[in-house]
């Protein structure tokens, strides 16, 4: 399984109107619960800003990862949102973020979380990648820069 396979154009916002992390979930949120695969957005919200309140998910290089291992979600979820004036997530590097990735998955997909998790983290280490998903025009090229460099 690949992130393609489950990030779509409709996860994806391109400008997000936030300009709090709580916010910036919350918003990426509404777009993930469209997909039917979530249960209880405000239990989902819930447990997303729970796990970031543990330890701060700005990994860096203007990225933040919010995630959980939720039963609020039926099976695993993703959705992507660009902040061009950043946010302030406590990243790691002090730095505002620019590209969040929400992620949630049902408990019992420890393997595929854990899986998919490492892949995105891996991608966005890469600059061009991440060079690439700050220059896109839209949703569709969010898309297909992940498979791109998915090898698809």
């Amino acid at each position: 399984m690949k992130i393609s396979d489950y990030l779509r154009k409709e996860y994806c916002i391109m400008d997000l109107k936030s300009t709090t992390k709580q916010g910036a979930i919350k918003e990426i949120s509404d777009f993930l619960s469209l997909s039917g695969k979530v249960r209880d957005k405000n239990q989902f919200v819930k447990d997303i800003l729970e796990r970031e309140s543990l330890g701060s998910t700005g990994i860096g290089h203007k990225i933040a990862i919010p995630h959980s291992r939720t039963a609020a979600v039926e099976s695993f979820i993703i959705g992507f949102g660009r902040a061009s004036g950043g946010i302030d997530f406590n990243a790691l590097d002090g730095d505002k973020v620019n590209l969040i990735f929400l992620m949630g998955a049902n408990p019992g997909e420890l393997n595929l979380y854990l899986r998919l998790l490492a892949e995105l983290s891996r991608f966005l280490m890469e600059n061009s990648f991440r060079k690439a998903l700050l220059e896109a025009p839209d949703a569709e090229e969010i898309i297909n820069i992940f498979k791109k460099f998915e090898g698809i």
